[in-house]
C-alpha cells in the first residue's frame, strides 16, 4: 500500500506541475485552474446547477458560490431559476464566457500536443491505455470509500 501511495504522489508531482495545473494563472490566463475547470463543466453541460459542479469539480461550496458571482459579474455566465426547483438556479455561459471557455480548451489542447509530441504513435497509444487503466482504477478505488 504504501509503495502505491508514493508512486501516486510522485506521479502528481510531475503531472500537476507539466500539465501547468499549479498557481494562479491557468494556461497564462487570470484564471486559477478550479476556476478554468468550472467554465469547462458549465460549457460541456450547459444548464447544469451548482450542485452538479461541486460533485464534478470536488470544489467547496462557498468557493464555487465565489466564482460564479465573480463571473456573472465579469459577464461570463448567467443563472436562470430552475423551472424543477425555483431554490435551484440552471448555469449558463454567455457568448463571451462560450468564447473564453472555447480559448482555454484550445490552448490546453495545444500544451497537451506539445507535451506528447515528442512521442511516436505506439508510445501515445500506450499512453492512452495507461491513461484509461489509472482512471479505471481511481474511480473504483473512489468507489468503495
Amino acid at each position: 500500500m504504501n509503495e502505491a501511495i508514493e508512486k501516486i504522489r510522485e506521479f502528481n508531482r510531475i503531472y500537476l506541475p507539466s500539465m501547468n495545473l499549479l498557481g494562479d494563472h491557468y494556461l497564462g490566463s487570470e484564471y486559477s485552474a478550479t476556476e478554468a475547470r468550472v467554465f469547462f463543466e458549465i460549457y460541456q453541460n450547459e444548464g447544469c446547477n451548482a450542485a452538479h459542479i461541486v460533485q464534478k469539480v470536488y470544489v467547496d461550496k462557498g468557493y464555487l458560490s465565489r466564482i460564479i458571482n465573480k463571473h456573472e459579474r465579469l459577464g461570463h455566465i448567467k443563472r436562470k431559476h430552475s423551472t424543477d426547483d425555483s431554490r435551484s438556479y440552471n448555469i449558463f455561459l454567455t457568448d463571451e464566457g462560450r468564447s473564453l471557455a472555447e480559448d482555454l480548451i484550445r490552448k490546453s489542447n495545444e500544451d497537451i500536443g506539445k507535451i506528447i509530441s515528442g512521442l511516436s504513435v505506439d508510445e501515445k497509444n500506450r499512453l492512452v491505455d495507461a491513461m484509461d487503466t489509472v482512471l479505471k482504477l481511481i474511480e473504483k478505488g473512489s468507489k468503495s470509500e
